[in-house]
């Protein structure tokens, strides 16, 4: 996997920071529930699962549904507790991505504009792409521009997109950079779960085919 040649800037990110223990899914995510987009007897995979909140909320409200969750090894350990829950609940935790298995709808939320450099995000989409079924469905949110505010974030030096006081990184999208990004792995149809009327939202939520 492609990675930032700038080892100083590189080794002062700490990624599990880019984990916040919200405590409710993503609106991507319930949209998608909503929408029929994720549904009864699928087989689902979320990366970048964070606290499971997303991961959780579907368990809870599908039935039949199988659904595994890949995060970073400080991460799991971050949030042990849920991780044991979320196992109990017939949830399956992965060590490893990409694997072997295809996916009916892969989930990544607020997880792909954290991931630096831009080489390193389409490597990982067009993996995301590989692995899900010809009719597979990828649910993503992304920070939008407007969604990054604060006079302490500082631009990275390959001017890829910025590091936060939290020592994280920062890619915010705007919505045609988006769909551009999505497009170029191999994504044929962008489906906004809002009704957006600039091209610059705090957050963007859809759905990829």
């Amino acid at each position: 996997m492609p990675e930032c040649n700038n080892r100083d800037c590189a080794s002062a990110i700490i990624v599990t920071n880019s984990s916040r223990n919200f405590g409710n899914p993503s609106f991507a995510v319930t949209r998608a529930l909503e929408c029929g987009f994720i549904k009864y007897g699928q087989n689902i995979l979320e990366i970048g699962s964070g606290n499971l909140r997303n991961s959780s909320y579907i368990i809870k409200n599908i039935d039949r549904v199988g659904v595994s969750a890949y995060e970073i090894m400080s991460t799991v350990q971050k949030y042990a507790s849920a991780y044991n829950t979320f196992r109990k609940k017939g949830g399956i935790i992965l060590h490893s991505f990409p694997n072997g298995l295809i996916y009916d709808a892969i989930v990544c939320t607020f997880v792909l504009e954290t991931v630096c450099p831009q080489a390193k995000r389409t490597f990982l989409l067009k993996k995301i792409r590989q692995r899900l079924k010809s009719d597979g469905i990828l649910v993503a949110s992304f920070r939008g521009v407007s969604g990054v505010i604060g006079t302490e974030y500082k631009e990275c030096s390959k001017k890829e997109g910025w590091l936060t006081p939290l020592h994280t990184f920062i890619k915010p999208y705007t919505i045609k950079e988006a769909d551009s990004l999505l497009k170029s792995c191999g994504f044929t149809k962008i489906v906004f779960l809002q009704d957006y009327r600039v091209n610059t939202p705090r957050n963007i939520h859809l759905v990829a085919i």
